[in-house]
């Protein structure tokens, strides 16, 4: 009996229809394994997506809280500080509560380029604007933290945590707010003494001159770079404290320049995320917006009504945007990081800060010697 187990020669047909199999498997598996080899889950395709994420931080009981109670001190030192002295009601005179996330926003520069509260003439003096930022920086930098946390797929940090982490990082942000602010006044300097000098020597200030003329090529580069600085400033402040509060060892120039990198070279692509990021909290907001309108049915069916309740309710949902405004910013600043070729998304040196309970002792028992 013959052992020989070579397989039996396939017919030139069979082969044939073998050899077009495998091509057609090669060309219809081949390209698009390559193509879509790297891409694991939807966020992949999208990055956007991850900022969704962040609308968890609207569902925590802490955090929303912290900054009903920080909106309301702000608002009580507005009014003061405004001539009102009645502090936070169903009426603010200085600012309205639907104002409250753009002044949340507030930079030392808005104090003489009011941008953009001056738009619905809203002009903060000084103190208001010393107060607004002292009130805000803190937690602007812990939402920020929040924000990247989780667009990066963490759970919510701890909160003691993330105010441990503000404070060893609060020294730097008096850096990367009024940075701009002061070089921006540098400019604004060159173009006062510059026009300055054309009027002494033109001899007037109401007309165009030829000695004002003769001064615009240090003149308008001068308003257009501080114009710049001011402007940009809105949205690279907010990215250079992400990074400070994001970044392992930020340092406060790094920091902002940064920020001004992202927002200057990635404008296209960080509209894009802030369009995405304001639909996404619009959603959340008016979401809030709906249960304090029902709550302030209920707190009105109550006799007496409780007025501070009234108040409460009459903010929560600017609160909530606020609270979004700030978070999200956290998540764009590690999408525009990754679009920059810098770390993943998901590369975060930092610690949620819960308690973990400590790893079972093995149950194993050692092999015998």
């Amino acid at each position: 009996m013959s052992t020989d187990s070579s397989p039996e020669p396939r017919s030139p047909e069979a082969a044939a229809a073998a050899t077009s199999s495998a091509r057609r498997s090669d060309v219809v598996h081949g390209p698009e394994k390559r193509l879509f080899d790297g891409i694991r889950t939807w966020v992949d395709v999208f990055p956007w997506l991850r900022l969704v994420r962040v609308c968890r931080v609207a569902g925590g009981p802490v955090w929303v809280t912290h900054v009903l109670v920080v909106s309301l001190v702000w608002m009580w030192g507005i009014d003061w500080l405004g001539g009102s002295g009645a502090g936070p009601g169903p009426a603010w005179v200085v600012v309205p509560s639907e104002l409250l996330p753009a002044a949340s926003a507030t930079m030392p520069s808005d104090a003489w380029a009011t941008f953009p509260l001056g738009t619905f003439g809203i002009a903060l003096d000084w103190k208001m604007m010393l107060w607004t930022v002292l009130v805000w920086i803190p937690t602007m930098m812990a939402l920020l933290r929040v924000g990247a946390l989780l667009t990066a797929g963490r759970d919510i940090p701890s909160y003691l945590s993330t105010f441990r982490a503000v404070g060893q990082r609060l020294r730097g942000a008096p850096v990367i707010v009024l940075l701009p602010t002061v070089v921006a006044a540098s400019f604004w300097l060159i173009a006062w003494g510059a026009t300055w000098s054309a009027v002494a020597i033109g001899g007037s200030s109401e007309h165009s001159t030829w000695a004002t003329w003769l001064s615009l090529p240090i003149v308008l580069p001068a308003t257009v770079v501080a114009a710049l600085l001011i402007f940009a400033g809105k949205l690279a402040v907010p990215l250079g404290l992400a990074a400070a509060m994001i970044e392992p060892d930020a340092d406060p120039i790094d920091s902002l320049s940064r920020g001004y990198e992202y927002t200057l070279r990635r404008l296209p692509q960080l509209a894009l995320l802030v369009l995405v990021a304001a639909v996404i909290s619009l959603v959340i907001v008016w979401a809030y917006a709906g249960l304090a309108q029902v709550g302030r049915g209920v707190a009105l069916s109550v006799d007496p009504v409780n007025t501070s309740l009234l108040a409460c309710l009459s903010i929560l949902p600017s609160v909530i945007a606020v609270m979004l405004l700030w978070s999200m910013f956290g998540g764009i600043y590690l999408l525009l990081r990754q679009s920059a070729g810098g770390k993943e998304v998901e590369d975060l040196a930092i610690d949620s800060g819960h308690w973990k309970s400590p790893k079972m002792p093995s149950v194993q028992q050692p092999p015998p010697g």
